[in-house]
């Protein structure tokens, strides 16, 4: 998705996002008055979303849910990221056979804590802390509180 809106800033050059998005750059159209500084901070929020966001439903903070295969498998470094929970720094590495996720200190979880979304498809890994295993919901692990160091064997 930030791939595909990138390529549709409009006019070329501006870097700019229109009210109005047409496939075909050159079909006539009205782009309405421009700069859009509305539509590039959403952008920003739903990129910083990305990597942490709350989910009011349940009052989970969750952690990585927008991260594409390429970058967990790249690895992945989040530092003071601003939430409504407190500062969030976190890293996603790749370690042989698998994954582990360090967890600073700094969030007060809420009320229903803090969970990893998985970003990778195909099957769950063993997720362990401290030598015994967490428990995952759905596709989410849910995480001890910070600092913590968690191993992802497959």
């Amino acid at each position: 998705m930030l791939q595909w809106f990138l390529r549709f800033r409009r006019p070329d050059g501006w870097n700019q996002w229109a009210e109005v998005v047409m496939a075909d750059a050159r079909e006539p159209h009205f782009l309405g008055d421009m700069p859009h500084a509305w539509v590039a901070s959403d952008y920003l929020r739903s990129v910083l979303d990305m990597f942490a966001y709350e989910r009011e439903d349940d009052d989970v903070l969750v952690l990585g849910a927008g991260l594409s295969e390429e970058w967990a498998a790249a690895g992945v470094a989040v530092k003071n990221l601003s939430t409504p929970h407190g500062p969030l720094t976190y890293r996603l590495s790749t370690v042989a056979g698998g994954h582990v996720l360090e967890l600073a200190g700094g969030v007060v979880p809420p009320a229903g804590g803090v969970r990893l979304a998985w970003p990778l498809p195909g099957p769950l890994p063993r997720a362990q802390h401290q030598g015994r295993e967490l428990g995952w919901v759905g596709r989410e692990l849910v995480l001890p509180t910070g600092p913590a160091t968690i191993l992802l064997l497959p």
